[in-house]
C-alpha cells in the first residue's frame, strides 16, 4: 500500500487551499525544483528552512524563487540542527494553524535528515494530500579516487569522514523520543555513510545490544555500497567483531523496501528490546523512518549531527530527475499502514 515514487514533469494540484515547505542549502539542487520550468505551482503559504550555522548558503536564490510561487511573503524557520526542539516546536505550532489546507508539498532535496524526520511526525493528524518532492543529481560526492585513496591512508584508530566531518552532539527532540523499554536491553538500527564517525557516536552514546545495519546502493555509482562497507570495517570491528546482523542494503532511492525490513525488525523484536534508529543514510530512506516512527510512538529516534559539512562536490551542480511520491489524506493512509503491517504504535 505504500505509494510508489514516480519521475514526472507533470507538478499538478486542483486545491484551492496549499503549503509548500522547502529549505535552503549549499548544493544547487536546492533550485531544481521550484525553478523547474515545469513548475507553475502557486501556493497559499510558504515556509523556507533556514539553516543556522551554515558557511554557505543559496538562501536568497531560494527565497526569491519561492516568492515568485507564493501569494504571500514567504516564512522563513530557523533551523539549528544542534538544538532542534526550538524548530520542532515551532512547526507543531504552524501546522496546528493550517487543519483545513487540502495539500502540502515538501521538497526533501536539501534537508538534513533529522530535519525530514521533523516535519513528516508532525503533519500525522494532517488529514490532506502530502506530496513529497525530491530532486537526484546527476553524481554525489566524495569521488571513487577519493574513497580508495582515503582508505589507503587510514591509520589504525584515525577517521576517513568523506561527507562531513565530526560529531556535533547526538540530538533528540520530544516528539521523536519514547521513553517506554528504557530498562531493556536496546535493538540500533542505523544507516552506513560516508561519515563513519556517526556510527561511531551513536555506539558510544547507545551501548546497544543489537545492531542492524542499513547500507545503500546507487545504479549510477556502483561503487558507492561496497566503499561505505569498507570504511565502517574497523568501527563494526572494534565493537562487535562479527557478531553483528548481516547489512541490509536497498536502492538509494527505494523507500518502501527500507520500510519493509525494519518494519519487519521492529514487528520482532519491540518486545524485548528497545527499538533506537538512526536515519544516517539517504534523504529517500529517511521517508521509511519517519513513516515507522509515526506507527510506532514506542521508537525512539537518536541522530548524531556531523560538526561540519565538506561543501566541495557534495553533489553535483546537474539534476538527473525529480521524484515525487503522494500520500493521499496523510492521517488515514498512516493510520492504515499501522494495521496492514502489525504495528502497535
Amino acid at each position: 500500500m505504500l505509494p510508489q515514487m514516480i519521475t514526472s514533469n507533470n507538478y499538478i494540484s486542483i486545491s484551492k487551499k496549499k503549503i509548500l515547505i522547502l529549505a535552503e542549502g549549499f548544493e544547487a539542487r536546492a533550485l531544481s525544483w521550484i525553478n523547474s520550468e515545469y513548475n507553475t505551482l502557486i501556493f497559499n503559504r510558504t515556509f523556507i528552512c533556514k539553516y543556522l550555522f551554515h558557511k554557505q548558503t543559496r538562501f536568497n536564490e531560494v527565497y526569491n524563487a519561492t516568492k515568485k510561487h507564493s501569494t504571500i511573503k514567504p516564512e522563513i524557520l530557523e533551523y539549528d540542527r544542534f538544538n532542534p526542539t526550538v524548530f520542532e516546536n515551532k512547526i507543531l505550532e504552524l501546522i496546528n494553524q493550517c487543519n483545513d489546507y487540502e495539500e502540502i508539498f515538501i521538497d526533501i532535496s536539501v534537508m538534513s535528515k533529522m530535519l525530514i524526520m521533523i516535519i513528516l511526525n508532525s503533519l500525522k493528524y494532517f488529514k490532506g494530500n502530502l506530496i513529497i518532492i525530491y530532486s537526484e543529481p546527476e553524481t554525489w560526492g566524495p569521488s571513487e579516487n577519493m574513497c580508495i585513496e582515503a582508505l589507503e591512508k587510514r591509520k589504525i584508530g584515525s577517521w576517513i569522514s568523506l561527507s562531513s566531518v565530526g560529531v556535533g552532539d547526538v540530538v533528540r527532540t520530544p516528539n521523536l523520543s519514547s521513553i517506554i523499554m528504557q530498562n531493556y536491553p536496546t535493538f540500533l538500527i542505523t544507516f552506513l555513510s560516508f561519515n563513519e564517525q556517526l556510527f561511531g557516536s551513536l555506539i558510544n552514546e547507545i551501548s546497544p545490544s543489537k545492531i542492524q545495519l542499513i547500507n545503500r546502493s546507487c545504479k549510477q555509482q556502483e561503487w558507492r555500497e561496497k566503499i561505505m562497507e569498507k570504511i565502517h570495517d574497523d568501527v563494526i570491528n572494534e565493537y562487535f567483531g562479527n557478531d553483528i546482523e548481516p547489512i541490509i542494503s536497498a536502492d538509494v532511492l527505494d523507500y518502501v523496501t527500507v520500510f519493509n525490513k525494519i518494519a519487519n525488525i521492529y514487528r520482532e523484536q519491540c518486545y524485548d528490546y528497545r527499538i533506537i534508529i538512526s536515519p544516517t543514510g539517504g534523504k529517500i530512506h529517511t521517508i521509511a523512518v519517519a513513516l515507522l516512527k509515526i506507527c510506532c510512538s514506542d521508537i525512539h529516534i537518536e541522530y548524531p549531527t556531523p560538526e561540519s559539512y565538506l561543501f566541495t562536490d557534495y553533489s553535483s551542480e546537474k539534476t538527473k530527475a525529480i521524484h515525487q511520491i503522494m500520500f493521499n489524506n496523510f492521517n488515514k493512509f498512516t493510520s492504515d499502514l499501522s494495521i496492514e503491517y502489525g504495528l502497535n504504535g
